[in-house]
């Protein structure tokens, strides 16, 4: 084994992205713990008795699974990331990348600021009159969203009139959203980018 890799690494998660992940640190030699339920997919494939049971968000099992490892990774942003900010080990992606991804319009403001282009978006209030504002000012259809626990479609609503907008409002039940101007949708390109520890890409 290379002395850079780490003896044991946990993964926070253990869903389809935690079992991937467990298998291809397996063809490499690594040692995976798992925090998540009993019977979770990664567990299923990785046999130990060391597995953490309980919720990835519980800043007391995020302890628990540090303290067996050497370093920790995520498999979903669903993560208590203050737990892992101050769990005494490595993380990676950083807790700071983490808080990032967990509101969907901040992570929209940065990719803006880091030059790559996105469909204009505003912050808005959960209200039918900050909804009805910016559908007036930039037309219907938009996107209403929520900025928090949103991910493969969960947390999106078409606002198609005026009308429609307590409707949204109603399916979203988030205090926290943004709305997005409509994009007419072509294709969905996805990119994967992967940084070293020395920060090469």
């Amino acid at each position: 084994m290379n002395s850079w890799m780490p003896r044991q690494r946990g993964i926070v998660g253990g869903g389809q992205l935690g079992r991937m992940t467990a298998e291809a640190a397996n063809r490499l030699n690594i040692r995976t713990l798992i925090l998540d339920a009993e019977n979770s997919p990664a567990k299923q494939l990785v046999s130990s008795n060391d597995h953490v049971t309980g919720q990835f968000s519980d800043p007391a099992k995020i302890a628990e699974l540090a303290n067996k490892c050497d370093v920790l990774t995520i498999e979903i942003e669903h993560v208590d990331a203050d737990a892992l900010e101050n769990c005494g080990k490595p993380v990676m992606p950083s807790p700071s990348t983490i808080k990032l991804i967990q509101d969907k319009y901040a992570q929209k403001e940065h990719l803006i600021k880091n030059g790559l282009a996105t469909a204009h978006s505003e912050a808005v209030e959960a209200t039918e009159e900050a909804c009805s504002k910016f559908g007036q000012t930039h037309g219907f259809p938009f996107m209403l969203k929520s900025r928090k626990d949103a991910y493969d479609g969960k947390g999106n609503s078409v606002v198609k009139s005026q009308d429609s907008i307590s409707t949204s409002l109603n399916e979203l039940n988030s205090k926290f959203l943004y709305a997005e101007k409509w994009a007419p949708f072509v294709k969905e390109l996805a990119v994967m980018v992967v940084r070293s520890i020395d920060g090469s890409v």
